[in-house]
């Protein structure tokens, strides 16, 4: 259950069995079902979570009373509402379960008693690095095309995961605008 979890932890550096040791016993796994949240508007993040099994959504309510999909996460990533982790206010957005999932949860206190017991646990910091390091297609200057080519090469596993509503919404564009760059490419 945990080798998912270990190669992922090495990935940012190298770990001893007992330093993964250690981080392994403060992990707590969690079961969501689908549509339940891992965190609401107003609530503060106090937890990295490791997808175990299943898939997330991060999305936010717009004014106009809309769902925009700020990212999607799926088996063997990491994933935090980093915004409100890092502030410690209440978070603007949701991170909704897509499918039943398990997480692993480390608590920032026990990320922090990590860092007392060896310097060596700052290379978990990576986690957050990797929380912000999101594919941000929104925001970026592509053209509808080329986010949807990006997609295609960076993480085509989406596509079989999530509904082309949440696709569409993550890329920055209408259903309908997918639905034409996905016709256009595939002929």
């Amino acid at each position: 259950m945990f080798q998912q979890i270990t190669g992922s932890l090495q990935s940012f550096g190298y770990f001893s069995q007992e330093h993964l040791s250690a981080i392994v016993d403060r992990l707590n796994m969690q079961h969501v079902k689908k549509d339940d949240c891992l965190i609401k508007e107003g609530q503060v993040c106090q937890t990295f979570y490791f997808i175990n099994q299943g898939s997330f959504r991060h999305y936010t309510i717009q004014d106009n009373g809309e769902e925009a999909t700020l990212n999607l996460f799926i088996q063997g990533e990491w994933l935090l509402e980093y915004k409100s982790f890092m502030t410690q206010q209440p978070s603007e957005n949701f991170i909704r379960a897509t499918t039943d999932s398990k997480v692993l949860a480390l608590h920032v206190f026990d990320f922090h008693q990590l860092i007392k017991l060896s310097d060596g646990f700052f290379r978990l910091g990576r986690i957050l690095e990797q929380a912000i390091q999101n594919q941000d297609f929104q925001h970026n200057r592509l053209s509808p095309e080329q986010k949807y080519e990006r997609l295609l090469l960076t993480k085509p596993e989406l596509l079989q995961q999530f509904p082309l509503k949440h696709i569409a919404s993550y890329l920055g564009m209408t259903p309908e605008t997918l639905s034409r760059i996905r016709k256009k490419i595939s002929s």
